[in-house]
């Protein structure tokens, strides 16, 4: 079934597997546009670094569909998530209920972590947050007796841009409005701080009805929401430009990411310390660098090089015009060095190739391959354009742009297509982005290499 937002289904679903959500794991609940995908691999790493057990739901898979469920960053193994996503599946056609494909994967994701007894879980919203599977999730309450009732201690909200305006809407208050649907009353809230004022506006209007302490950062400079400084903490600006610096994340962007996901763990040590206590846990500073230099996040600005080939490629999964313009700065800073860049592009139907194509495209110097990518296990909804389509929408943007198209093994086909160029001296650098979905096609072919 395709995107269809809403909370009933998947809440009766819930119900007849004995809301794991509630009765089981704490979480940590991430909203944004984009970003959300970095602060949560952070805070994954440096809270297993730290040795608390942790479940991650992230969305969509990058390689196997298994893969959107860790716990302390290994993917779940696939018989023992089948056989979850079959016990799931089977209540949903004994009672009835239509669910969604994420809405299955998000009750799955929950089982599991109720099965494997996890110390915290960290939820990646999937679309919006008010109206997404995720927020089934409730608040936290410390009136319950320890261990028996989990619950959202601190919810996160990164970057906000437009995206999925057919659901969210076409402004970025409506759209914020959508994603601080996820604020729980009296559960604190940290915000990437260098939103736009429609957007703060918006999260704070949300925060004060339900009585949500909310922390605005801006990993640029060290002030907290009253002005004052906080140079030492560890939710401090300066300590995430130190820890920065270790970071196998590129991107100047990610030291907001990172800023978010450093405060969440403040959060956590100042305002949940006998849940640390119980869990026999310390988290500190060491702990926390450690943890941000072993980060993995695949598929964002990633530099690999494909075997048997004699030349390395960027991926990067660049689908809305907020990563558009990252990833062109990167691109300019980096990549270009007075010289134009090979882009290899596949798109989902309905996003815009305008928003992508004129952040990152150089119409004289640069080139454009279009080609496609494969329909995503269990997504069978999502749509690639028609590289030829691509290809004549490009030419606005690029002069020199062919079409790459193959039925099978199509990485391997568009490398062949590559080496045609450097085989004729081209040595421009190359990068291959425009979806997710693409990076996942690489990301396969390089594992299988």
């Amino acid at each position: 079934m395709p995107i269809d937002l809403g909370l009933a289904r998947v809440s009766k679903l819930l119900q007849h597997l004995g809301n794991p959500h509630k009765s089981s794991f704490k979480s940590i609940h991430v909203a944004g546009t984009n970003g959300k995908g970095s602060t949560i691999a952070y805070l994954s790493s440096i809270l297993t670094t730290c040795k608390i057990r942790v479940g991650r739901f992230t969305s969509p898979h990058l390689i196997h569909y298994n893969d959107s469920v860790t716990i302390d960053n290994e993917p779940y193994p696939i018989a023992k998530f089948d056989s979850f996503a079959s016990l799931v599946n089977e209540k949903n056609l004994t009672f009835g209920l239509g669910c969604t494909e994420f809405e299955l994967m998000t009750a799955t994701a929950f089982k599991i972590f109720e099965q494997e007894k996890i110390d915290l879980a960290i939820i990646e919203v999937g679309l919006g947050g008010r109206l997404d599977a995720t927020n089934v999730l409730e608040a936290y309450s410390s009136q319950y007796a320890e261990g028996t009732r989990g619950g959202v201690i601190v919810s996160a909200i990164t970057k906000i841009g437009l995206d999925h305006e057919k659901f969210l809407g076409n402004d970025l208050a409506g759209i914020a409005g959508e994603k601080a649907g996820i604020i729980k009353k009296g559960i604190p809230c940290v915000v990437d701080g260098t939103n736009e004022s429609p957007v703060i506006s918006k999260i704070k209007n949300i925060a004060v009805e339900r009585e949500a302490s909310l922390y605005l950062v801006n990993g640029f400079r060290d002030t907290n929401n009253n002005g004052e400084t906080q140079n030492e903490q560890i939710g401090s600006a300066s300590f995430a430009k130190e820890c920065l610096q270790t970071s196998p994340l590129k991107g100047e962007f990610q030291l907001q990411n990172l800023a978010v996901a450093l405060y969440v763990i403040q959060i956590l040590i100042k305002e949940y310390a006998k849940l640390l206590d119980k869990l026999s846990v310390t988290i500190d500073k060491e702990s926390i660098k450690e943890g941000i230099r072993t980060t993995s996040w695949p598929g964002r600005l990633q530099e690999l090089a494909p075997k048997n080939r004699p030349w390395s490629v960027l991926i990067d999964g660049a689908h809305n015009e907020s990563a558009a313009i990252e990833l062109g700065k990167y691109v300019n800073e980096t990549l270009r060095v007075n010289k134009g860049v090979i882009f290899v592009v596949a798109m989902t139907e309905g996003k815009s190739i305008e928003n992508l194509l004129k952040h990152i495209a150089v119409k004289d110097t640069d080139t454009l391959i279009a080609t496609s990518f494969t329909v995503p296990e269990k997504m069978p909804w999502v749509k690639c354009y028609d590289p030829e389509f691509l290809a004549d929408q490009a030419k606005q943007y690029v002069n020199d742009v062919h079409v790459c198209a193959s039925e099978k093994d199509n990485i391997a086909h568009v490398y062949d297509f590559i080496n045609s160029f450097r085989e004729n001296g081209d040595n421009r650098n190359i990068v291959m982005c425009g979806s997710l979905y693409l990076c996942s096609d690489i990301l396969k072919d390089y594992q299988h290499s």
